[in-house]
């Protein structure tokens, strides 16, 4: 039926939007993350600066965006002065990337919800087929997933600087304040190159972990659906003998 189909496909979507933007919370919010990454690329050595002010600073960064800390006010010693850890242009930036952070978390919310919801409806309306349903729903998003995720990772492979040029002005436009000078900008500094593609590796790594895990299931449930289609029409059969 279309409402089926529609309610398959809507939780399919949903369930990877969610799971993708899930997996960017963990790795982006995870303190562990720039300590490691730090100590391996030995970042404190390479700009002359303290592990402690590179830590607090990232730290301060990353609770002002996901909204447990409410300002960007602390102190640095950088080559050899003592100045606040970020100027008035990064403080612009980081409001405009805190705002498009909390519109993510609401569309993960959402999507949750959606996926949650679409599968309810479906396995109220179709008993154990439903789950067939929402397995094509899964392929269905997938196959979608992976034609965008074909296309740009082609891109980000091949041209990053680009790929991450186009990517700020689609969702800061009009606005130049993510244009940062290694020379004069802080923050540049404790977000080094070798973090970002440390990050997409991690989180595409935990994305696929999260999708292998359901499509596991949803082997699991094909292989196991038919048995169990054929058991409640046997039931059915001996309900309406009685």
């Amino acid at each position: 039926m279309k409402l089926n189909r529609i309610l398959s496909f809507g939780f399919g979507i949903c369930l990877i939007v969610a799971m993708l933007l899930s997996s960017v919370s963990s790795v982006v919010f995870d303190h562990g993350f720039y300590q490691d990454l730090y100590t391996r690329i030995d970042l404190a050595k390479r700009e002359n600066i303290t592990p402690t002010d590179l830590e607090e600073s990232i730290f301060m960064m990353t609770d002002y965006v996901q909204g447990s800390r409410d300002d960007l006010d602390g102190t640095i010693t950088w080559r050899g002065q003592v100045q606040p850890a970020f100027n008035t242009k990064e403080i612009r930036h980081m409001k405009d990337v805190k705002a498009l952070w909390l519109n993510a978390r609401t569309v993960m919310i959402v999507c949750w919800l959606i996926c949650g919801g679409c599968a309810v409806i479906l396995l109220v309306r179709n008993h154990l087929e439903g789950l067939s349903d929402l397995m094509q729903g899964l392929l269905d998003g997938l196959l979608f997933f992976a034609i965008v995720l074909v296309f740009f990772g082609f891109w980000w492979f091949v041209d990053f600087t680009g790929f991450w040029t186009w990517f700020h002005t689609i969702v800061f436009p009009g606005n130049t304040d993510w244009l940062l000078d290694s020379a004069t900008d802080f923050m540049i500094v404790i977000c080094p190159e070798e973090m970002f593609s440390s990050m997409v590796f991690l989180i595409a790594g935990r994305l696929l972990a999260g999708l292998a895990a359901v499509g596991g299931f949803g082997w699991l449930a094909h292989q196991t659906l038919p048995v169990l289609l054929k058991a409640e029409a046997g039931l059915k059969l001996e309900t309406a003998a009685d």
